[in-house]
């Protein structure tokens, strides 16, 4: 008798085996054994010797592996829910960041959150990634957009990843947008990004990849 701790049966299995020519099951069935796959294939061809703890009936819907959110600003404080109804009223971004909106109002609310406050905001985000099937997610800074800021959502970043089992990769977004204090002096602030906040992300291994936009 083989036993596992897991069956679901009665899905659609979408394998995303690499080189097969048709990687979805109808009518699959899927068994776990301590956390790990152990049988996979057509309802049909189940093992009749399998004995399962648990069965879950999935009720004709997709099994799928976990997923990945490629592209996330999960790390940041504040929120911008007024800009919808100002959208919606007809504002364009421009006017609404000419105002003190935009991607500065997060910045602004960012720099001002302590990195356990800007910890515990996303870690929930995350948890609801989870939730959903997310278990590789990318993290981008870009909401500090001066060297201790950047390198506190880069840390948070990295917290989350030890404290979730969630696989973390974290982009340094450091040119995101010109921050306010730069204005008028683009150059001074690609300078700054390049001269200190790049190096010390490198140096403090606190991010995976960089990137412009």
């Amino acid at each position: 008798m083989r036993d596992c701790d897991l069956l679901v049966s009665n899905v659609h299995v979408a394998t995303c085996a690499r080189g097969a020519e048709d990687s979805d099951i109808d009518d699959g069935a899927l068994a776990v054994r301590d956390g790990r796959i152990a049988w996979v294939g057509a309802r049909r061809d189940l093992p009749a010797e399998f004995h399962a703890r648990e069965e879950l009936d999935g009720r004709c819907g997709w099994l799928t592996p976990a997923l990945i959110d490629c592209h996330t600003h999960l790390v940041y404080a504040g929120n911008r829910a007024r800009e919808f109804e100002q959208r919606l009223a007809g504002m364009s971004y421009a006017e609404i960041a000419r105002g003190g909106g935009g991607i500065v109002s997060t910045v602004k609310a960012t720099r001002g959150a302590s990195e356990d406050e800007l910890f515990s905001a996303a870690s929930r985000r995350l948890a609801r990634l989870a939730d959903e099937a997310v278990m590789t997610v990318e993290i981008k800074s870009g909401y500090g957009l001066d060297p201790p800021t950047e390198l506190k959502l880069l840390r948070v970043a990295r917290r989350l990843a030890d404290a979730s089992g969630i696989e973390v990769r974290a982009t340094l977004l450091a040119a995101h947008t010109l921050p306010p204090e730069y204005v008028g002096r683009a150059d001074d602030y690609i300078a700054l990004v390049c001269d200190e906040i790049i190096p010390a992300a490198a140096q403090q291994r606190l991010a995976d990849g960089g990137c412009l936009l």
